[in-house]
């Protein structure tokens, strides 16, 4: 199914079930089919199940325009109006993660949120050092150019998640290179003030062998107690893909918890 933003852009999403509705939104250069392991699941749940392709990713269009955290964090907003979602859980990772976060400082019509492996500030310094890897605002854009370096996941992704998910790659290829603009947007913002405030419950979900972040970074915004971390064993950065039977656990107690508030 495709859906038009506001400055003209088709947007390929899919509704699932009906019920609690659920938005899944994946992370830089991904494809909605990395949450090919939670859509039964939920359903099964009486979840109604969206998850979509942001702007120049998997089977939306392809542009050069709104290459920015902002415009996909409209995108998102547009997408929750458009199929009228009244109160939806939002569940981000990567990127998607921070694409959540910025929707919790603008907006506030949501039930709950779940962000998986991403910390609220990419950059490291003096004050902070649980940013990406060990990148700071000197030296981000060399580092991150090229990704192929580090291996996101433990064990590699769960046998069915890769298949389709190498299938969907190899018919609607992303382009990094064409992508810097909206992936440098995205090391640049800073959203700890944004969660600290934050009157909407947040579950961060980290895993302690990611190749990314230090797992310990939301002990450093727990000081609000609608906050609370999450950590899993055993995976790398593609938590709910490569080890997606725990990872649904947490998700059922998660939504469960948040029907309960």
């Amino acid at each position: 199914m495709e859906f038009l933003t506001s400055d003209g852009i088709e947007i390929n999403y899919q509704d699932y079930g009906q019920g609690q509705s659920i938005v899944l939104i994946e992370g830089f250069g991904g494809y909605q089919e990395i949450w090919q392991a939670q859509v039964d699941y939920l359903k099964n749940m009486n979840c109604r199940v969206i998850t979509y392709d942001h702007r120049n990713h998997g089977r939306s269009q392809r542009t050069n325009l709104g290459l920015t955290i902002e415009r996909l964090t409209k995108d998102l907003a547009e997408l929750i109006d458009y199929l009228n979602l009244k109160d939806p859980i939002l569940v981000g990772h990567s990127m998607g993660a921070s694409i959540v976060y910025s929707y919790l400082s603008r907006y506030k019509n949501l039930k709950s949120v779940m962000a998986i492996d991403q910390s609220p500030k990419m950059l490291n310094n003096s004050s902070w050092s649980y940013g990406f890897e060990d990148i700071t605002v000197n030296d981000f854009k060399e580092k991150v150019i090229d990704s192929s370096k580090v291996h996101e996941t433990l064990h590699g992704l769960d046998s069915k998640v890769a298949l389709s998910l190498n299938r969907v790659k190899n018919e609607y290829p992303f382009e990094r290179q064409k992508n810097l603009e909206l992936l440098y947007d995205h090391i640049g913002k800073d959203w700890r003030k944004a969660l600290i405030s934050s009157q909407i419950p947040v579950s961060f979900v980290v895993a302690r062998q990611s190749p990314y972040f230090d797992y310990h970074f939301p002990e450093r915004l727990l000081v609000n107690k609608k906050l609370n971390s999450i950590i899993l064993d055993n995976c790398g950065h593609d938590i709910m893909a490569e080890i997606p039977n725990q990872f649904n656990q947490t998700l059922r107690h998660f939504i469960y918890s948040s029907l309960r508030k």
